[in-house]
This record gives structure tokens, sequence and C-alpha cells, in this order.
């Protein structure tokens, strides 16, 4: 699957390579639109592409919203050749995104984006491999030097960007000028990307997260430490100093949920009256479960005026 789907993306780079390599997106507001029906995420601009590495069933349920980033020409869908990215990273059809134009109403897509690189990197075949993985390329991008991304996408909750060259190289070394993904850039597949809505499934997890926490209700010795009360409800321990810390990777790495319903297992966030932050484990339901004097039930977190919203937990819990 990772070669025909490194085939497609390069198939995407080689065609807009001709234009000339773009600079990096120019700041400016997005502008967000409700969608007319729910509709489909996909990585490319195609209406046929399958459910699965590149297109997600039911990303955008009717009755939300898209954040546009920008917008380019593609095949006539739904009685429009106008494609829409998301500030999610995936592109869907114009005809379903009411933005009051039949025309185009963002800027105009383009790709690649060249940023430079921190540090010299060797270009790897797959997105997660190690520099020296079999039929990586040394030094492919020197330090300074134009790193052409294409896409990007997530290989063990970290960021990879593929490049124009056929190459995946780590975004953490790469200059974008964020530390999570880059609005305007489209996702190269669908790792870590969950529907929305009422559509989200539950972390396979969930189960034993929950039955950890519930056992624990009415318990008084968890107070201030709300952080590690999620990690032991996973199994583990010592993975952020603090609940903002977490949230603050969680955010950085394009994985933060707002406007829609926690699934269980997920992990709830706030700015609470501490700079540590707070955090809950979601029950589903808008219900979860909080530490504090005792360990409590809540069905009000997401009217909290700190409610920051949730995120899947790490996948290496």
């Amino acid at each position: 699957m990772r070669t025909t789907l490194k085939a497609a993306v390069a198939t995407i780079g080689l065609a807009v390579a001709v234009t000339g390599l773009a600079t990096a997106p120019a700041a400016q507001a997005a502008s967000t639109y409700p969608v007319t029906t729910t509709v489909d995420g996909r990585t490319v601009k195609d209406p046929d592409v399958a459910v699965g590495a590149q297109r997600i069933a039911n990303m955008y349920p009717a009755g939300t919203s898209v954040t546009l980033a920008c917008q380019d020409t593609g095949p006539a869908y739904g009685g429009s050749s106008i494609w829409d990215l998301t500030t999610d990273g995936l592109w869907v059809p114009d005809a379903y995104v009411r933005t009051g134009s039949t025309a185009m109403v963002a800027p105009q897509c383009t790709t690649p984006h060249s940023y430079p690189a921190k540090a010299d990197l060797n270009g790897r075949v797959h997105k997660g491999d190690a520099a020296d993985a079999a039929g990586s390329v040394p030094d492919k991008y020197l330090t300074g030097a134009s790193v052409p991304v294409v896409c990007q996408a997530t290989a063990s909750d970290e960021i990879w960007d593929f490049t124009s060259d056929n190459l995946w190289v780590p975004d953490a070394y790469v200059k974008t000028g964020t530390e999570g993904f880059v609005s305007g850039i489209p996702h190269c597949d669908t790792d870590g990307l969950k529907p929305g809505g009422s559509a989200f499934p539950a972390d396979p997890r969930a189960d034993s997260a929950i039955a950890f926490a519930k056992a624990r209700l009415g318990h008084t010795d968890w107070n201030n430490q709300c952080e590690l009360f999620v990690e032991r409800a996973f199994g583990t321990s010592g993975r952020f100093a603090t609940a903002m810390t977490h949230y603050q990777w969680q955010k950085n790495n394009g994985r933060i949920h707002t406007g829609s319903v926690a699934p269980a297992g997920t992990a709830v966030f706030f700015t609470s009256t501490t700079s540590a932050g707070h955090i809950m484990l979601a029950l589903g339901g808008g219900v979860a479960i909080s530490t504090g004097p005792s360990v409590y039930q809540t069905s009000t977190y997401a009217q909290r005026s700190d409610y920051l919203g949730w995120a899947y937990v790490p996948s290496s819990w």
C-alpha cells in the first residue's frame, strides 16, 4: 500500500513541478463555510478514489463546516470543477460547500512549497524510515537547502514531509515556520486522521482505560495529578510533564479536535487555573472523568469557558 500511495503522490508532485517551486503559503485569514451534505475528505482531487489510504468516508457530516486553506481546479464533481483544500489537509468538492459563489473564494493552491532544511537530511523511501534505511539517499538536502514539500503525513505520531523528489524527510528538521501541519499543504495519506462529528470511532484501548478511571471514582489520591491519571489509564507514565505540555504536543501535530463530541477513551484538555492546564478522560456521549480533590464524573466539561478540545492519545502509549 505504501508503494502504491508513494507512486500516486509522486505523480501529483511531478505534475505540478512544471509550474515552479512555490514558497511558503502566505499568511491569510481562513474562511469557514458549511457543507450542504455529508462529504468525504480526500488526499487527492479524485471523485472516484476508494475509501482507504487516500479517502476518509463521512469526514465532514452535514451541518458542520469546513475551513478553507486554498482552492484549485480538478475533475468535475457535483457540477463544479473547483476543489477546496481544508485546513485539515484534505480535499472536498466545492459543489458541496456553501461558499456563496460558484467561483473561487480563496487563494489558489500551489505545490510544492519550498522550505530550508535545518540540518543535513537523508531522503527516505518510506515515511518513518531511519536515516540509513535501505534505499535512503545520503545528504539529499543539505543544511539551508530547499526541501520541496508536496504533502505531509504522520508516522508513529510524528509529521513527515514527502518531496517532489519522491523522498520522505522528518518534518522536525524542515523549517516550515510551524511545529504542526502546514495549512495549504495536503496530507499524503489518511493515517492519523479521523472523520468528524458522530462518525468518530472509539480508541480500541478505550474500554480498559475507562475501566481504570471508573474504578477510581471517589478516590482522593489523584489531586493535581490529572496527566498522570490519564497516562496510567493507558498503562504508561512519564510521557508528558503536565496536561498543557501534552496539549501543546497534540496541537503542534494537528491532532486537536473542537466542535464535536469527544469519543470514548480520548483526552479532553483545558487551560485551567495554572500553567499546568488540566486533562480529563472522555467516556463518550459528552461525559468525562476528571481528577480533583476526588475523582469525579462530569457531563458539562464542553461548556467550560477554558475548554480547549480533545485528541486521541498517542498510539505509542
